[in-house]
Parts: C-alpha cells; structure tokens; sequence
C-alpha cells in the first residue's frame, strides 16, 4: 500500500466517531448478591449458596400463588431499569427452575417477560408495561431452563409477539400510549409464570432463577486525530 493509499484509509477511518460493542449486565446471586433486589416475595425468599446453575441462585421454596412472578426493585440504579433505547437494550435472559407445583408438573404455563413503566408510583392505576409471552416454564424434574428475550428498544411501535397493557386492558397498551413510551422509562423487569392475560387456581410452587442478564450497547470511542497528526505520519 502506498502513502496516498494508506492516508485516504486513514481519513475515511477519522469519519467514523465510534463502534458499538455488546455489554452484559449479570445477576447472578453469587456470594450472596441480588443486584437488582429481585424477588418473588419480597423478604421471603432465600438465597441459596449451591445448587444454582451453578452456584448461588434466588429461591422461592413455598410461593402459594395462581403462578410465580418476579420482580427487580425500582431506584436499584442496574440497567435493569431506564431508557432502553438510549441505552440500546437488545436482550435480556435468565435460568429459571421449578421443583414442585401441586398440580401438574407445570405444562401450560408459558414464561413471559414483562417490562413495565410505573410512572415512580405504587399505585398500579398508572402503570404502562409491554410483555413477550415466551416457551413453557420449567417443568418438574426438568432442571435449569434458559430464557432469552430479544428486546428491539429502536422500534417506535409495538414489535412482533411484543403485547403491551394496562389495568383496564391485558392485551393493549393504553391509548396514546406506545411502545417507545414504555421503553424510554422501564422501571420494573418481572418474569411470570403464566401469561398475564391468563389466570389459574391458587397452589403452591417451588421455583428459582439465577443468571439474570440484561444486554445493551456500549459505545466505545475511536482516538481522534487532527488532520494534521495524520499528514505528519506520512511527512518523513
């Protein structure tokens, strides 16, 4: 490659004001860690040292419910919580486990990750959120299960297999209220058992999670040079 060469390669490179590469958040329970402050029932889990996947892991041992959620704690400062398109959010995913339900073995139940916007009240009269019905939960005896959950946080309208809601409607986001809405301010991240639009009799579960994860860009930027730090590189 001659100087004209190079020094042309070099300047279409000085365009470029950064790459993007892939940064991962993680959850993991380790050493007695919960991040995020998950919980099934808050102050009634238990956080196990062994038998994670592997080690430490979040455990609900006797949840008596029509089926489980989790759910992070707002105000954690994680990026678990904020905008996600601002932060270029592509995915979250996580281990999750069931050891007993009283009836069945958990088939029919599908794992669905909701993402939900509460406006920084208690109330849940406010509260926006978007959720992705996802596979089966776990099945008894199955063991650990992997969900991942593609999040396109650039997307303006709602995504495909995307469904949003409110407490008037389980299957449509509010009027005038849209996917960027809910995406630019997430508040709380929850996994259900069971899709939310769906109910099922009361029974007592025993379930888990561990590898909690959350995937977004982080901009990493290129050393500018001044046009004529490039011109001295090839002047001698």
């Amino acid at each position: 490659m001659n100087h004209r060469s190079a020094f042309l390669c070099i300047a279409v490179g000085l365009a470029v004001p950064s790459v993007t590469l892939a940064d991962v958040f993680s959850d993991t329970f380790e050493g007695g860690s919960n991040q995020a402050f998950w919980a099934f029932i808050r102050g009634g889990d238990v956080l196990e040292t062994d038998g994670g996947n592997p080690g430490g892991w979040l455990h609900q041992p006797t949840y008596d419910t029509f089926a489980p959620t989790l759910e992070s704690l707002p105000g954690t400062g994680t990026p678990f919580e904020g905008d996600y398109a601002a932060t270029g959010v592509t995915r979250i995913g996580f281990d999750a486990i069931t050891e007993h339900v009283d009836f069945g073995d958990g088939s029919g139940f599908n794992m669905t990750l909701l993402l939900r916007d509460t406006k920084g009240t208690p109330e849940v009269d406010d509260d926006d959120y978007v959720y992705y019905v996802g596979d089966n939960v776990p099945l008894v005896g199955q063991g650990w299960v992997h969900y991942d959950y593609a999040i396109p946080s650039s997307e303006t309208d709602l995504p495909a297999g995307w469904k949003g809601g409110w407490v008037g409607d389980c299957e449509n986001l509010r009027p005038g209220v849209t996917w960027a809405d809910v995406i630019s301010n997430v508040t709380r991240v929850e996994a259900w058992w069971i899709d939310p639009c769906f109910f099922a009799i009361f029974q007592q579960w025993n379930v888990g999670v561990d590898n909690i994860e959350i995937e977004y860009d982080s901009p990493t930027p290129i050393v500018e040079k001044s046009w004529g730090q490039v011109k001295s590189t090839f002047s001698n």
